[in-house]
């Protein structure tokens, strides 16, 4: 029961930190009726267990910034993986196993068939803003009952792939960016010192990021590690309703549109979460929600 009680707290916190990413301690306190100091300490646990991840900043493509992500396959992809690390213009990559073995997330076109090992380029393209929607459920069967009653819904053409506008930031806004992208809430403090960035202007940059970029915060309820995670890339014309449904799994599914295919990363606790999960994919299928799929399950897995 305790354990039932804390985890309600957490997700409670992490709804106020998901709608507003820069909600000071003591609105969360109000808004939750938790302690400001309870807060606090579970804050600082669902960040050292990994339950909270965030809040995370994704650059919208503009005319003048995209990436690119590769979905590759090797002969030798472990090999690959270490080698690649700390590779200029490679901004996260990914060790997989099903119909490729290598997920990479570019800032330009890299040319990766001089690699020794290289066997294909299985799919690729500009990426799209990575979309997090918010965990509605904390159960599994809840989350597939609500998504099972989404089958028979009209279906929509849509994409998740929408441009901002330029991005004309000078090096100090860069360096913002970079230190600041995979947790805002961090004390800015040391990091304005650090860069030697006067507080004004990173409040400028701050104010103006939500023209550029998404701002999003990712919930594990028992903690990113404890979940298997797989990689689904869907052909279908149906991005934001495809999104929409596997984002009611109970913990983080992450998800971006490259030309006609969605990206969609879902987490699993167990094998019967696997199979129903699986199913469910099968029944998308059936309801016309795509016409192929691809997948790959997750080895050691980056944010993307």
């Amino acid at each position: 029961m305790a354990a039932k009680k804390r985890l309600a707290a957490y997700y409670a916190i992490y709804e106020q930190v998901y709608e507003n990413p820069g909600i000071p301690l003591y609105e969360i306190a109000q808004n939750t009726k938790i302690p400001r100091s309870t807060v606090s300490r579970y804050l600082a646990e669902m960040y050292a267990s990994s339950v909270l991840k965030g809040p995370m900043i994704f650059l919208r493509p503009a005319h003048n910034y995209w990436n690119n992500v590769h979905f590759l396959t090797f002969e030798n992809p472990l090999t690959v993986y270490r080698r690649i690390k700390g590779f200029p213009y490679i901004i996260s990559r990914n060790l997989s196993s099903g119909a490729w073995n290598l997920l990479l997330v570019c800032e330009r076109i890299v040319n990766f068939s001089q690699l020794k090992g290289f066997t294909s380029s299985f799919f690729g393209g500009i990426k799209g803003v990575t979309h997090i929607p918010k965990v509605r459920f904390l159960e599994w069967d809840q989350s597939m009952k609500h998504m099972h009653q989404l089958l028979s819904c009209p279906k929509e053409k849509s994409t998740l792939y929408r441009e901002g506008p330029p991005i004309c930031w000078n090096n100090k806004e860069w360096t913002l960016y970079q230190s600041l992208k995979w947790n805002t809430r961090v004390h800015t403090v040391p990091v304005l010192k650090e860069c030697n960035i006067r507080y004004e202007h990173y409040k400028t940059w701050v104010t103006q990021l939500p023209c550029h970029a998404d701002i999003s915060t990712a919930f594990y309820p028992h903690g990113v590690d404890q979940y298997f995670s797989v990689d689904f890339l869907f052909h279908t014309h149906h991005h934001t309703q495809l999104a929409d449904i596997l984002g009611m799994l109970p913990a983080t599914s992450v998800f971006f549109s490259v030309g006609d295919y969605l990206f969609a990363r879902v987490s699993f606790l167990d094998k019967n979460q696997e199979q129903d999960l699986y199913t469910f994919i099968y029944q998308l299928g059936e309801y016309g929600f795509y016409t192929h799929f691809h997948s790959a399950a997750v080895l050691s897995p980056s944010v993307i």
